[in-house]
């Protein structure tokens, strides 16, 4: 046998390749999603000093995104953008919830269309938010922005900009080491929102920035411009620090959604493209938020054209506009997990979630598993609901994330959004539960 590797080696070399292909590495085996109601419990909260949520302060109500990182002290900080409020002390309008007699979550709006029309009833909402959940899980604390000259909380991250349009909504959180201290570096995404039914374009795409937090007390000490951006590609997506280099995973979208209408939103939300870049992360934040210090993955090495990078998913999938990517401990061995729903699908049609894996963080991931379907998309019944009522719109589901520091007996902790969809019928607003994170567990063989 010696001889025989001696003599064919570029042979030998030739079956390994062929073996490795045909038997794809850093497979998982996975079971089938469970609705993880006790999660469910943690976020439906009703406002100031009733569950979780202490009195004599703001207390979160609803949100998306729902992004989390675990502090150094063990607590955990759920990044959360648009986000429903209950103000301490009480204001008109704001987003704290009352149950009626059927245990039907609701909040009274302060204006209701024609009046305020065409927009549907206005609730007081910011664009982005913080909760924080206590290590021992008994306790949120919601962090916002002063309080604006009428008593109603502002976002947490605020462009500088005279645009009341111009929010940031969230991007991935990085915990770092700062010159011996511990930081958060966190993407944000820089959006101008016209008000519903404007005949511009809705959105509007501003740029991107990268925040530095105290990881202590999660004070915001500087917000950098992400510069000399290649194109409107949207990058911190997820994140992920292996040593020096920080890995930047983001998507962009094949068809305009930047023009997309109503009637065509199905087409603008298709074939969203997952690529990743990196960057040295010791350089320090002005260094990191120049993309003329990254490199792309091509397919084949890094590349500083960011415009040469690819796709690393399968060219027929869709990727979510938000989701989460993380190196996990299977059966003892690192392997890179994306959560995401299947979106090659119309928007209103996303109901599946899956994961994917990959021996490297740039991939390729191309072994996918199907675990959830969930029962939330299309929805037109909320708990409490009589016979009589109902969503005037069913709901829509998005942006899936993972949240690892809660793995219980080899199950992964995920969560989605829920919300009306685009073009909702004024009325529904009203209802609590149309619009907050819901949970499910992943059970994965030999997740630690």
């Amino acid at each position: 046998m010696k001889s025989v590797i001696y003599k064919i080696p570029g042979l030998l070399c030739l079956l390994i390749f062929a073996i490795q292909t045909a038997f794809p590495q850093c497979e998982l085996t996975v079971g089938k999603g469970e609705i993880a109601e006790e999660w469910n419990e943690i976020f439906t909260q009703n406002g100031p000093g009733t569950g979780l949520e202490p009195d004599g302060m703001t207390g979160w109500t609803g949100g998306d995104s729902t992004i989390s990182i675990e502090l150094p002290g063990g607590d955990t900080a759920f990044f959360f953008s648009d986000t429903f409020l209950g103000e301490y002390p009480a204001k008109p309008g704001d987003g704290r919830v009352f149950e009626n007699k059927n245990g039907l979550r609701m909040r009274e709006p302060n204006c209701l269309p024609p009046i305020c029309g065409p927009a549907p009833e206005h609730i007081h909402y910011v664009y982005n938010s913080i909760v924080v959940r206590s290590k021992d899980g008994k306790t949120l604390k919601t962090l916002t922005g002063a309080k604006d000259k009428y008593g109603y909380s502002t976002s947490y991250f605020k462009p500088d900009s005279t645009d009341a349009n111009d929010m940031y909504w969230m991007g991935y959180p990085t915990l770092i080491d700062v010159g011996g201290e511990k930081k958060i570096w966190i993407f944000l995404n820089y959006w101008n929102v016209a008000r519903p039914f404007d005949k511009a374009s809705w959105i509007k795409f501003r740029g991107q920035a990268i925040a530095q937090l105290n990881a202590e007390t999660l004070e915001i000490e500087t917000i950098k411009p992400l510069k000399n951006l290649v194109d409107e590609g949207v990058w911190g997506i997820s994140t992920w620090l292996d040593g020096k280099n920080l890995y930047i995973y983001g998507m962009q979208n094949t068809e305009d959604i930047q023009n997309a209408r109503k009637s065509d939103i199905d087409v603008a939300n298709k074939y969203k493209k997952l690529y990743i870049a990196k960057t040295d992360a010791s350089k320090g934040l002005e260094a990191v938020s120049d993309q003329k210090n990254w490199k792309a993955w091509n397919g084949k090495k890094w590349v500083k054209n960011l415009k040469k990078r690819v796709s690393i998913i399968p060219g027929a999938d869709s990727i979510s506009d938000e989701l989460s990517i993380r190196r996990l401990n299977v059966n003892g061995k690192p392997v890179f997990v994306m959560v995401t729903f299947d979106t090659s699908v119309g928007y209103f049609d996303w109901k599946d979630l899956y994961l994917y894996s990959a021996c490297e963080p740039q991939g390729p991931f191309v072994n996918k598993y199907f675990f959830y379907r969930t029962p939330t998309s299309g929805m037109t019944k909320l708990p409490g609901m009589t016979e009589r009522q109902s969503l005037k719109s069913g709901l829509s589901v998005y942006n899936p994330h993972m949240h690892p520091q809660f793995t219980e007996d080899g199950k992964l902790l995920v969560s989605y959004n829920s919300n009306l969809p685009f073009g909702a019928k004024p009325g529904d607003s009203i209802y609590a539960d149309f619009y907050k994170p819901r949970f499910v567990r992943v059970p994965i063989e030999g997740l630690k």
